[in-house]
């Protein structure tokens, strides 16, 4: 029954802080609920899941996602001695925003019909990555927007990202993106690789990912710099710009404050460094 942990803060949109299968669930009272989005899933047996005064069982393939500090509990079912359960926590920049993603408070509920494709997605991440000490962070953040990104398509009965369009275009762009954040990056060139144009990829991204490409890399970035302000003390200003991508300081400084309303001299002094 495996758990596993990140080893360190992801600096990448979206990240697994915990993922496990095959785990026998011990009952858990949480009165001020999880700091972080949290999913979990029956494999085997029965569990029951009490929040917002609500009860749900979660037989065999159900499973729930439940928002960021929600009061709940649960335990295995009445009769049900043994409660194997799988599970993921959500971490990241865009962990606080995932009720745009998926639209959801303060839980979704996943009938075991929906299920399957996020078990066997739990078992596919930790054998390829977390068993063999091998992560990709790149791949796993753009795994997790594809997790999520499923959830919030089963009130509609869509999924965008088995699109052909998402698959062929967009989420290669997004690995290019979250693989190579300290070189230059433009919409024209994620294009060209592409064979498509500048517009068409901007289309694109607003359809499936709900902002443009310079948004989506400026965001990415500076969740980077603001890893980097902490983890690297004495790395100067301009090393960090350019580890993010950034070749005048200048304009780093004006980008992290407009979107953390702080340079990162002020941010750094918030963690006392």
């Amino acid at each position: 029954m495996p758990i596993f942990f990140k080893p360190s803060a992801s600096d990448f949109s979206l990240s697994a802080d915990s993922i496990g299968n095959r785990w026998l669930q011990e009952p858990v009272v949480r009165p001020n609920g999880f700091p972080l989005y949290h999913w979990i899933q029956t494999e085997r047996s029965e569990g029951l899941l009490t929040l917002e005064g609500q009860e749900l069982l979660l037989k065999p393939g159900d499973g729930v996602l439940i928002a960021p500090h929600v009061p709940h509990e649960y335990r295995e079912n009445d009769g049900s001695r043994m409660w194997f359960t799988s599970f993921l926590t959500f971490d990241g920049k865009l962990s606080d925003d995932l009720y745009k993603i998926c639209a959801v408070s303060p839980y979704l509920f996943v009938p075991a019909s929906e299920g399957a494709w996020f078990q066997e997605w739990i078992d596919r991440i930790i054998d390829s990555h977390f068993l063999k000490n091998d992560i990709d962070d790149a791949a796993l953040s753009v795994g997790c927007f594809e997790f999520l990104t499923r959830l919030s398509q089963l009130r509609t009965g869509l999924s965008r990202t088995e699109h052909p369009l998402y698959l062929q275009y967009v989420r290669p762009a997004m690995q290019e993106i979250e693989s190579h954040l300290s070189n230059p990056l433009n919409v024209d060139d994620l294009a060209e690789q592409l064979h498509i144009t500048p517009q068409y990829l901007t289309r694109l991204f607003q359809r499936f990912v709900g902002s443009s490409v310079r948004s989506y890399i400026s965001v990415l970035r500076i969740s980077r710099a603001k890893e980097l302000l902490i983890s690297r003390p004495y790395t100067t200003l301009d090393g960090i710009a350019a580890l993010c991508g950034y070749r005048d300081v200048s304009y780093f400084i004006s980008v992290f404050r407009q979107q953390t309303g702080t340079t990162p001299k002020q941010f750094r002094k918030l963690y006392g460094i």
